[in-house]
C-alpha cells in the first residue's frame, strides 16, 4: 500500500492564491494523500473555498482548521505538523503550486533509498499572475546537479552553511519523512529560527540522512510583494537566524 502523504497548507488572508494552491494539491496523481489546512485568516473566505472544493472527487481528504485568532506563520506550520497523520510530509505555501505529479515522483524516489530522508527538485518562479519569471529575483535557483542525484546530507549542509543559501528550497519544494524531523518545524538544536524556518528543519533532517535532488521542476514558487520575505525587516531577522546556524555549525563540526 502507498504510504500516506500529508500536504500541509498554512494560509492567511490569501483566498485567491489559496484556491489555486488547494486545486494543485487535489490534482496530485499520488493516490494516498491528506490535505490539512491551517487558516489564520481574519475572515471566512478561505473556509468558503474549502467548502466549495469538498465536492471535488477527492474533497474528502481535506481537513480544515480555522484558528480563533492569528497564531502566526511559525505556530501555524508547527501545529499543522502535529495534526498530520502522514508518514511523509510536504508543505504547500498558500501562494505556491505543485506540479500534478510532484508527490508521485518524489515518493517513488524516497521509497527506493533507505538512507534518504528528503527529496527536493528544481522549481519554477512565477509572478502574481502565474506567469513564469525567467530571471528569478533571488539567487537560489541554480541547478545543483545535471542529473537526479543522491546528495550526502553532510555535504549539502556544509554547502548551505558556507554559502548562506537554501539550496533545498522553500517548504513547498521538499518532501520529507516525518519521523526523521525530531524537533518542531523551524527549531534547530533547541533554538527557534524566526525567518529561515525551512532551512532550520532541512539542516536538522540532513543530520539523519541524505537528500535526493531531482532536475525536473516539480513546484512553482510565486514571487510577489505581499510575501513575508519581501518585508523590510526580513534581512534583519535573517541575520539573527544565521547566529543560530553558526552555533549549529560549530556543534556539528562544520565551522
Amino acid at each position: 500500500m502507498n504510504p500516506l502523504v500529508s500536504i500541509l497548507i498554512p494560509t492567511h488572508n490569501r483566498p485567491e492564491y489559496f484556491e489555486l494552491a488547494l486545486a494543485s494539491a487535489l490534482m496530485q496523481t499520488y493516490p494516498n494523500i491528506e490535505i490539512v489546512v491551517g487558516d489564520n485568516s481574519t475572515n471566512n473566505l478561505t473556509e468558503q473555498i474549502v467548502a466549495k472544493h469538498r465536492s471535488h472527487p477527492r474533497g474528502s481528504v481535506i481537513r480544515y482548521y480555522h484558528h480563533s485568532g492569528n497564531i502566526g506563520p511559525i505556530a501555524n506550520q508547527q501545529q499543522l505538523l502535529n495534526l498530520a497523520n502522514g508518514e511523509y510530509i510536504n508543505y504547500l505555501n498558500d501562494d505556491d503550486l505543485f506540479h500534478p505529479r510532484k508527490i508521485e515522483i518524489m515518493m517513488r524516489h524516497i521509497l527506493s533509498h533507505t538512507n534518504v530522508v528528503l527529496v527536493t527538485s528544481q522549481r519554477r518562479v512565477i509572478d502574481s499572475k502565474g506567469k513564469r519569471i525567467f530571471v528569478p529575483p533571488i539567487g537560489t535557483f541554480k541547478v545543483l546537479r545535471p542529473v537526479d542525484t543522491v546528495i550526502d546530507g553532510g555535504v549539502l549542509t556544509r554547502d548551505m552553511l558556507q554559502d548562506r543559501t537554501n539550496y533545498i528550497g522553500e517548504p513547498t519544494t521538499a518532501l520529507f519523512r516525518r519521523r526523521d524531523l525530531t524537533e518542531p518545524f523551524g527549531v534547530l538544536a533547541g533554538k527557534q529560527v524566526l525567518f529561515a524556518v525551512d532551512m532550520a528543519s532541512w539542516f536538522s533532517l540532513m543530520t539523519r540522512g541524505h537528500a535526493i535532488y531531482l532536475v525536473q521542476p516539480l513546484s512553482y514558487l510565486r514571487f510577489h510583494p505581499e510575501q513575508l520575505s519581501q518585508s523590510k525587516y526580513a534581512q534583519k531577522i535573517a541575520e539573527m537566524d544565521y547566529k543560530v546556524f553558526e552555533r549549529f555549525a560549530k556543534l556539528r563540526g562544520f565551522a
